[in-house]
């Protein structure tokens, strides 16, 4: 062969060395972006403007505070604008330094870790980075990792042309994972040391972007010393890259890693029973259809939003002031007082904790009852999820080798829990294991089997508490229980308990609506419903709280102080239908049997409806839908959905002042001419001064209030209204027959009344709620009913004239 042959051959080899591995690494790219060949399909523009994201819904205070979040990952936006300078300097210097010189692919940094073979450090930029967070799967195989990363390339290039630099960085931070729940840098920022993105300092700044490299191994909770040698590499970045100067470096190295770590969990913050109503809410809400079965409130394409991923803003009506002092008032005085005054009171009773009137038996089936109501017992069965408490449709059985498993298909869970012959649960149940019981001095560990658990459970006394605006209806304050860990049940909205004597305002509203005045006086003596009145099955005589009868007194003394004589009058004038609908237009919605008994609060009613009905006394006569929710928007910032309250008048002007006048009563001193002298109402205890032993009095602003007591003492109540805030208090123990053995222990007075004390000490001393000290406003037009008891003409008459019309 001659040497001319020779050296074609060599140039056709060269070509073909040099040829065939671009022609087949441009095969490979054109085949990467077309999604031939095996390689995933490239997402669109569509979807490089809208990735894949699961954004936490955020939940508003009125006053514009983060009341809490609803999330699969704990991930809210941020703008480039709002995060701090410190992150972006450390950002770039550490993990990009030519950021601002490419397009999305940094050929210098790739030649070299081609040279090096990765030793050098890698060569994926921020943009690269980015796409294989927003669109890449892990791989399975080195193969599919190449096919990744060509596709990485492509997609960075394609950011680098629809995005701004500053985008790109803004999209990062909120994409990435800093574990430990804070998924994106504002989780991130307030997890780990409870500031804004804005607000982070350069030393902060350098631990959260060192956690970029791997947030496992630099997980600052599990690893300090690894995290603040990797946050000081960082720093030697930012000083290499000019971002500080030496002295800056030499200062900041030697600080240690300072955390304000802010435990992030659905039940955790300010508030927990009231978010849980509202996730169910939004639930209800966002499962309406409409006539043609799609959702009422939907997205673009018609799908239904979802609290857990969609990134809703909930804006409420709670205030952030007014539910700390809520909850703290009823921790204030269960915690002190009340509480061990119960422990001491059951102690007494040998199936404590309940009445003595309750046989073991009886005591028996109650705890067994709540057994199989208990979160252990619905997880043994394979009912709940271990891992996430989630229930029904989440929940998927199967069997491997015998043994029974629920499945949890929850994308934030997929928990697996073993599920218990029910034969062994019972003597699981007996037997005692180490445990966290609450106790108001805070967690106690302790041995004790879950039964036992059960029934200590069951010694401690419950509450609920709401508090709203009368004339818009937005609810400002909602306590309800005394800790969600430990005790889940809303008592609320939830709940439902006998209303005892504050339904009574209801039954007064009939006789003042009817033209009676609050100082017409009736015989204070036992009123006798005959068998066959009202459908009775024989005669019933309601008895007051004591034996002090044969007198007359107002109306106004009456409700003042209680009485279930006078009460029983009004309902015999009227019967038990037309104070139903009374109460009905008043917004009770709750089972009200057409009975006498109704009169003296048999019936089951939510701290919800009562305060809301009593706030139509307050409202002029207008009852105004509670409500706590305002408006949702998208995580663009559009309203989906505004909410106002519904409205209806169910008083007159005239009649809702003059109830308020007869409700003043309860918290005032009303003369007594049998006894000839002033005697104080059932809720006269919030106008004496504060002391050690009542440290919720010395109120002396307009309060129309009334407080109510159940049969046996099972459940205590006060409701108390202002011109611009009424307040409902209910307590009880879970079991109504778990209860004080005296009245004067259990009643009302006693139990709920301080608990508005202490919450109202609370408002009027916060002069930015700027709620009102000052009296109900009075009508324009001049009242034609008997208000001043001193110049009510004579006994028994009605106006001084005649009789009332009894039709």
């Amino acid at each position: 062969m001659s040497k001319e042959a020779n050296y074609r051959k060599l140039v056709l080899y060269f070509w073909l060395i040099v040829l065939i591995p671009i022609g087949l690494f441009t095969l490979l790219f054109y085949a990467a972006a077309n999604s031939w060949a095996g390689f995933d399909e490239l997402p669109s523009f569509e979807q490089l403007e809208n990735p894949n994201s699961n954004l936490a819904t955020e939940v508003y205070t009125s006053d514009g505070k983060v009341l809490g979040k609803y999330f699969y990952q704990n991930r809210v936006n941020v703008s480039y604008e709002e995060l701090s300078p410190n992150l972006v300097n450390a950002l770039v210097s550490t993990e990009d330094e030519r950021y601002y010189a490419h397009s999305g692919i940094d050929l210098r940094g790739l030649a070299r870790a081609v040279v090096n073979f990765g030793k050098s450090g890698g060569a994926s930029t921020i943009t690269q980075q980015l796409a294989k967070m927003l669109f890449s799967d892990s791989p399975k195989s080195t193969w599919d990792r190449i096919k990744q990363k060509l596709q990485e390339w492509i997609i960075a290039a394609q950011l680098e042309r629809r995005y701004t630099k500053e985008e790109i960085i803004a999209m990062y931070f909120n994409r990435f994972d800093f574990v430990n729940n804070a998924v994106g840098i504002k989780s991130a920022s307030t997890v780990y040391f409870n500031t804004q993105t804005d607000s982070l300092k350069l030393e902060e700044a350098a631990t959260l972007v060192g956690m970029l490299k791997n947030p496992s191994l630099f997980n600052p909770l599990r690893f300090p010393d690894t995290t603040l040698h990797r946050r000081n590499v960082v720093l030697a970045q930012m000083l290499r890259n000019e971002a500080i100067n030496k002295k800056e470096f030499d200062s900041l190295r030697l600080i240690p890693l300072v955390l304000d770590y802010n435990k992030v969990d659905h039940k955790d913050g300010i508030a927990p029973y009231f978010r849980e109503v509202l996730r169910a809410q939004l639930k209800t809400l966002f499962e309406e259809k409409d006539k043609d079965g799609n959702p009422k409130i939907r997205k673009a394409d018609g799908s239904p939003y979802d609290i857990y991923k969609d990134g809703l803003k909930i804006y409420t009506t709670i205030n952030w002031k007014m539910q700390e002092y809520a909850e703290w008032a009823v921790k204030e005085h269960l915690r002190n007082q009340l509480q061990d005054d119960f422990f001491k009171d059951i102690q007494r009773k040998k199936n404590a904790p309940f009445d003595y009137r309750i046989s073991k038996k009886e005591a028996d089936q109650i705890l067994n009852s709540a057994m199989k109501r208990s979160e252990r017992y619905l997880i043994m069965t394979g009912k709940q999820c271990a891992n996430c408490g989630r229930r029904g449709k989440f929940l998927e059985e199967h069997t491997e080798n015998g043994r029974s498993f629920v499945r949890c298909l929850a994308p934030d869970c997929e928990h697996e829990t073993k599920v218990f012959p029910k034969d062994s649960i019972q003597t699981i149940f007996e037997k005692k294991v180490p445990m966290k019981v609450f106790s108001w001095q805070g967690e106690i560990d302790t041995l004790m089997s879950p039964l036992d658990s059960i029934r200590y459970y069951k010694s401690f006394l419950q509450a609920g508490l709401m508090s709203m605006d009368p004339a818009t209806g937005y609810v400002k304050a909602w306590v309800g229980g005394i800790d969600y860990d430990h005790f889940a049940y809303d008592h609320v909205r939830q709940g439902k308990r006998q209303v005892g004597s504050t339904f009574k305002p209801f039954v007064y509203s009939v006789a003042i609506d009817e033209g009676y005045s609050p100082c017409y006086e009736v015989p204070n003596v036992p009123v006798v419903f005959k068998k066959g009145e009202f459908g009775l099955l024989q005669d019933w005589a309601p008895k007051n709280s004591t034996d002090d009868y044969g007198y007359n007194v107002t109306l106004k003394y009456g409700l003042a102080n209680s009485m279930n004589t006078i009460t029983s009058w009004v309902m015999k004038q009227f019967g038990p239908q037309r104070v139903i609908d009374m109460a009905r237009t008043m917004g009770i919605e709750s089972p009200l049997d057409p009975v006498p008994a109704l009169s003296l609060g048999v019936a089951d009613v939510s701290v919800f409806e009562m305060t809301g009905a009593f706030s139509t006394f307050a409202n002029k006569g207008v009852w105004t839908e509670p409500i706590f929710l305002t408006r949702i928007e998208d995580k663009d910032g559009n309203i989906i959905a505004e909410y106002i309250p519904k409205t209806r008048e169910a008083l007159s002007e005239q009649n809702a002042y003059v109830m308020l006048d007869l409700l003043k009563g309860v918290t005032s001193y009303n003369y007594n001419a049998h006894k000839g002298k002033n005697v104080g109402g059932t809720g006269i205890r919030l106008r004496f001064p504060k002391t050690d032993q009542r440290p919720y009095g010395g109120i002396q602003t307009p309060i129309a209030g009334k407080t109510g007591t159940t049969q046996n003492n099972s459940d205590g109540w006060f409701i108390g209204a202002t011109p611009d805030l009424v307040t409902g208090v209910w307590v009880g123990a879970e079991d109504r027959s778990v209860r004080f053995t005296y009245t004067a222990d259990g009643q009302g007075a006693n139990t709920a009344l301080p608990i508005f004390g202490y919450y109202m000490n609370k408002i009027y001393a916060d002069s930015t709620l700027k709620i009102s000290k000052e009296d109900f406003e009075r009508p324009e037009k001049p009242i034609t009913i008997e208000l001043d008891c001193n110049n009510y003409q004579s006994e028994n008459t009605f106006g001084g004239n005649s009789e009332p019309n009894f039709q």
